[in-house]
């Protein structure tokens, strides 16, 4: 296959307005997630953004499915197709250049929609890592096993009923492992879709192993969709599904050997970054390693509030809602929730961050959550109640709340102390009912 006919085919066929529409819906699909401010979906994390193209992938691949159907009737549609089959010229020889230049632009299409979210996302991240290099491959050559398997069932049926057909039933079958995930957690055949179903975040990344089952998988359904467009007569088109079961024989083995959803803890993204200038040390995960210099100043007071404790804690450290427990007596915890990459701290001011990270005495919150007694607790150290960011609607809860102060302040000052730090001491092993601990200083 020559450039010249090639680049005949970039000109003539189809594949261009396909790759410009996979494109298009792309990046309509990103830009209207950040319209609807629900950005932080793909915008806070380099893998991120990969996965949720792959999301996408629920709508672009019956899309290139139904195309490649439609592109393999071009022959028919012009009149073309007896004259084109008297020719001595192998089938091979005329389909291939079709499907290349399919399979570049839907690749292209892929890529322009990456790089319209890496524009965005590389203003919220410090951190990149290559894990989302195999995601995104993945995702392209989905693609293209899509486009090929759409030529080839649309040469083998030439219908003009083919290309929308395979449209629905494409998006029918991709949206069946969605609803399931949605029921139970899915296993290894959902991660046989090209589309991803599971929930993940800026610390997530996809097992190296799904990704390699995944291509292999792919790669041989592509395989068995470019011999059903090139094979010579119907009934040596049995042969084709052989590359496909090859792919699906090897990757059964691997996905079920993967976690369920698919998805594992990035260790890169939650190490942590520490200050180093000789103060009290404050640390984030480097995927929030923009907000470290935001936080050193409101975690330095509240190191100076909790001095008041026995044993008080000496540093501050961002965690991830995997990091295991028992928290460290001598650290302050602060859940990754309370940051939002691109936008800061979630605190409404500088106090309001501190009253964040003494909430509950300095520790992240453990299950089920007692918010009035952390509350207290965060306000007696800051020192006045309620404290910045401490609002509550009218209520049982907020009575409760009062209660708790007012019960707390009418104490001596060293039962005070003393119930504050039972309070730190039963969240720093999640054992105990927070808000009896509260009331009576003992767990």
């Amino acid at each position: 296959m020559s450039a010249r006919i090639l680049a005949v085919e970039l000109r003539r066929s189809s594949a261009p307005v396909v790759g410009a529409l996979i494109a298009a819906l792309g990046v309509a699909g990103l830009w209207s997630v950040v319209m609807s401010n629900q950005g932080e979906l793909w915008d806070v994390q380099w893998t991120m953004l990969a996965g949720f193209q792959r999301i996408m992938l629920v709508l672009l691949w019956p899309l290139a499915l139904g195309s490649g159907a439609w592109q393999a009737r071009r022959d028919r549609r012009s009149g073309m197709e007896e004259l084109l089959g008297t020719t001595p010229l192998p089938t091979w020889r005329r389909t291939l250049p079709t499907a290349v230049a399919l399979a570049l632009c839907l690749i292209l299409g892929y890529v322009v929609t990456l790089a319209a979210g890496a524009v965005r996302v590389a203003g919220r991240t410090d951190y990149l890592s290559t894990d989302w290099l195999p995601v995104t491959a993945v995702g392209a050559l989905t693609l293209v096993a899509a486009g090929w398997l759409g030529m080839g069932i649309g040469r083998l049926v030439p219908s003009v009923y083919t290309p929308p057909v395979l449209v629905v039933a494409g998006f029918l079958v991709l949206l069946l492992p969605v609803q399931l995930s949605k029921s139970s957690e899915p296993g290894a055949i959902s991660l046989l879709a090209p589309n991803l179903t599971t929930d993940f975040d800026e610390f997530t990344t996809i097992v190296g192993s799904v990704s390699l089952a995944q291509s292999l998988w792919f790669t041989g359904l592509a395989g068995s969709g470019l011999l059903l467009l090139m094979v010579a007569r119907r009934r040596t088109a049995l042969v084709a599904p052989v590359p496909a079961l090859l792919g699906l024989v090897v990757a059964v083995p691997l996905l079920s050997a993967a976690p369920a959803s698919g998805l594992q803890r990035d260790p890169g993204a939650s190490a942590e970054v520490c200050t180093h200038d000789g103060g009290p040390t404050v640390c984030v995960t480097k995927a929030h390693e923009q907000g470290l210099a935001d936080l050193v100043g409101p975690a330095r007071r509240a190191l100076k509030s909790l001095a008041k404790l026995p044993d008080a804690p000496t540093s501050v450290h961002e965690v991830t809602g995997d990091r295991p427990g028992p928290q460290p007596a001598n650290q302050v915890w602060l859940h990754s929730d309370n940051y939002v990459p691109g936008r800061g701290w979630a605190a409404e001011s500088e106090d309001a961050l501190v009253v964040d990270i003494l909430a509950g005495a300095g520790t992240r919150p453990c299950e089920p959550i007692a918010y009035g007694a952390r509350a207290v607790a965060g306000a007696w150290l800051y020192g006045r109640y309620p404290a910045p960011g401490q609002t509550i609607l009218p209520g049982e809860e907020a009575r409760a709340r009062d209660a708790a102060w007012r019960e707390l302040k009418a104490l001596p000052a060293q039962e005070q102390v003393r119930r504050i730090d039972a309070v730190r001491e039963a969240e720093l092993t999640c054992r105990g009912d927070l808000d009896a601990v509260l009331a009576k200083g003992a767990s």
